[in-house]
């Protein structure tokens, strides 16, 4: 008897602090987050001259889309859409793009995108050659373990109390090119309380990005070392290089004990450098960084 009285005060505990945190705007009545679903949508191209060839090995132009969307959250796909995915079309496309209207599928949407960027892009490159080459772009929205990025079934976004943190990916490769761009990126991080998107103003304090830069600027020379192939002059000759000018990156993310710092390739270093992130002690950045942030910033791991 004792213990069937032990065990249902410890569900009415807990209990209790589900409602509280439903009350409070912790959880909301049919948020889910811990599942989303993922969409792979393919378009492409393949002239009627070339479909049946075998060299080049890429005889059609292709695009590819790999979103996660929220049966159970509605509101979570269109933000992703209208925050993150839509912004990268226009990026790619190099045009503004209308809003998701009321009502429209984000899938609808974001296959006419990828028709619209294969019949745009095959136009260009036909006014240049008179064979015009084949491309290749791919975009992924997944999580941000470095381990799972590539594997849909455990791409599941990183959760730090009410904050969503994501990883965008996007690649556009042409054939023949002989120094293709790197991929381009950046991590979100979305308030599921607020839903909004969380943004670099959102968590600086004012007047604090010179403060943050020269942190940065510190953590990147940290990446060099350790990376062990530039020696100390070397470095400091890379830093003063004007061709690969060190500044802010406002590109973020949550990792243990701190937060990370995104540059693209080719932004602060040759493609030998890839695409570095670097890494900033929370401690350091007390002064720096709003504390509603630095609050869900979890403690660093033994070993990290």
């Amino acid at each position: 008897m004792s213990r069937f009285h032990s065990l249902s005060r410890h569900y009415m505990g807990l209990v209790a602090f589900a409602a509280l945190l439903a009350f409070s705007g912790g959880v909301r009545a049919g948020d889910d987050f811990t599942r989303p679903g993922f969409q792979t949508l393919n378009a492409g191209v393949c002239p009627a001259d070339r479909a049946d060839a075998v060299e080049p090995y890429r005889p059609c132009s292709t695009a590819r889309l790999l979103y996660p969307h929220y049966p159970k959250t509605p509101w979570l796909t269109r933000l992703i859409a209208r925050s993150v995915i839509l912004p990268m079309f226009s990026e790619v496309l190099d045009k503004p793009l209308p809003p998701l209207a009321a009502g429209e599928a984000a899938k609808d949407r974001y296959l006419i995108l990828l028709k619209t960027l294969i019949r745009e892009k095959s136009a260009a490159l036909a006014e240049e050659a008179a064979e015009p080459p084949m491309f290749d772009f791919s975009a992924a929205l997944t999580g941000c373990d470095e381990s799972n990025r590539s594997q849909e079934g455990n791409a599941w976004p990183e959760r730090f109390g009410p904050l969503l943190q994501f990883s965008l990916r996007h690649t556009l490769s042409t054939e023949g090119e002989a120094h293709p761009p790197g991929p381009e990126g950046a991590f979100i991080v979305i308030d599921t309380d607020k839903r909004r998107a969380v943004t670099f103003d959102d968590i600086i304090l004012p007047g604090r990005e010179k403060a943050l830069e020269a942190l940065q600027r510190d953590a990147f020379r940290a990446y060099l070392e350790a990376a062990g192939e530039l020696s100390a002059a070397e470095i400091d000759a890379h830093l003063a290089d004007p061709t690969f000018a060190f500044h802010l990156s406002k590109n973020w993310r949550i990792a243990p004990g701190g937060l990370v710092f995104g540059y693209g390739m080719y932004e602060i270093g040759p493609r030998p450098l890839g695409m570095p992130e670097i890494f900033v002690d929370s401690q350091i950045l007390q002064d720096i960084i709003r504390p509603g942030i630095l609050a869900h910033i979890p403690e660093a791991r033994p070993g990290e």
